[in-house]
């Protein structure tokens, strides 16, 4: 997946970030302070880690997990 050019982090970024407050014992708000990230955008990153580990914090696809108004398959064979 592509970069989006203005994040701040990358996912090895993210497994630093969570390694310093889980293993390191670092406060959040200094983590992120030396990530150069928010507070709270931390707190997000280190919630998702304890959900579900290390793969939680790769990025994810920003497309819909559904279209309940999608156009239907008929008509689209028809155009």
């Amino acid at each position: 997946m592509n970069m989006h050019e203005n994040a701040r982090m990358t996912v090895h970024g993210r497994v630093l970030l969570v390694n310093r407050i889980v293993a390191g014992g670092w406060r959040v708000a200094d983590a992120a302070r030396a990530a150069g990230i928010s507070e709270r955008t931390a707190y997000k990153w280190l919630a998702r880690f304890r959900a579900g580990g290390e793969r939680m914090l790769h990025d994810r696809s920003s497309a819909p997990g559904r279209m309940p108004h999608a156009t239907p398959v008929a008509t689209i064979e028809a155009v």
